[in-house]
């Protein structure tokens, strides 16, 4: 057998911190006109996209478009720490879990994680991430960085993603079609991201009314109802048009950076190899 080069720890900490920069500052103005419209509670009059245009005109008006970037370097000092340490822990816990199903099943020769595995270590290794940076979670403004919130869609957004990717490549396959690994990443990333953020919006708006009104949203169990009986349904995807296109934009950009950088180091090494080296001499 040859030798298995992979990126190491620290390539996988340079990775998530490069995608989580990247993200963050092409993605600030979704985050900003999210703040403001949790705070100023708005789009209880109105639907989604009506809101989110008023948002944007006001913001523009007062501070011009600079504006719609106010708050980056809060959002930077939380978020390149915490894609970076998410992509740390999600690796080693990958080759953990993988090592696990490997003896359970008696197959060394397998490669891929089980569903259920993929969920577990993408809500641990978002769940470990945030709990080692609270401090700077506590500095953020908004309030997307609770781990009832992030965990369970980081679980469920893994799970889709890794699923959505095989069936591409599967698919790619059986016609004949050379599919770059790219366009494989996007695709997946759009897809669970917009999925992930549809099937936990409930738990989002609950948590959120928890932190704006906590006198009138006392617990889970109460905020469920509360929305349920005052609003139907309908309440818990009051203003879902912005998080769902923020998260599936997002989660495609940093997986697909995260990604590349990853290929790009692997090949990298394997070039600068002694068998690469005289493999081209050869050649």
């Amino acid at each position: 057998m040859g030798t298995d080069k992979k990126p190491g720890s620290i390539v996988h900490l340079g990775a998530g911190a490069l995608s989580g920069v990247t993200s963050c500052v092409l993605l600030q103005p979704f985050d900003l006109i999210k703040t403001r419209l949790q705070q100023s509670q708005i789009q209880q009059a109105h639907n989604g996209l009506g809101t989110i245009s008023a948002t944007v005109r006001s913001v523009v008006a007062a501070d011009g478009v600079r504006g719609l970037w106010r708050g980056t370097l809060p959002s930077l000092i939380r978020n390149a720490p915490g894609t970076s340490l998410y992509f740390y822990f999600l690796n080693h816990t990958r080759h953990f879990c993988l090592a696990a199903e490997q003896r359970f099943t008696g197959d060394q020769s397998r490669t891929q994680l089980s569903p259920s595995s993929n969920m577990v270590i993408g809500a641990s290794s978002r769940a470990f991430a945030g709990f080692l940076l609270m401090p700077g979670t506590i500095l953020k403004v908004h309030f997307e960085s609770s781990l009832y919130k992030d965990a369970p869609y980081a679980g469920l957004y893994l799970l889709l993603y890794e699923a959505i990717k095989n069936q591409e490549r599967a698919m790619a396959q059986r016609r004949n079609v050379l599919l770059p690994e790219t366009t494989v990443t996007m695709v997946a990333g759009v897809a669970a991201g917009l999925a992930a953020s549809y099937l936990t919006q409930p738990f989002d708006m609950v948590k959120t009314r928890m932190q704006l009104r906590p006198l009138e949203y006392t617990s889970v169990v109460q905020s469920f109802a509360k929305i349920y009986n005052e609003e139907t349904f309908r309440g818990f995807f009051r203003g879902i048009s912005l998080r769902v296109l923020r998260k599936g934009v997002q989660a495609s950009l940093v997986f697909t950076l995260y990604e590349w950088v990853l290929r790009s180091s692997t090949r990298r090494s394997e070039t600068s190899s002694p068998t690469g080296s005289s493999a081209r001499l050869q050649a």
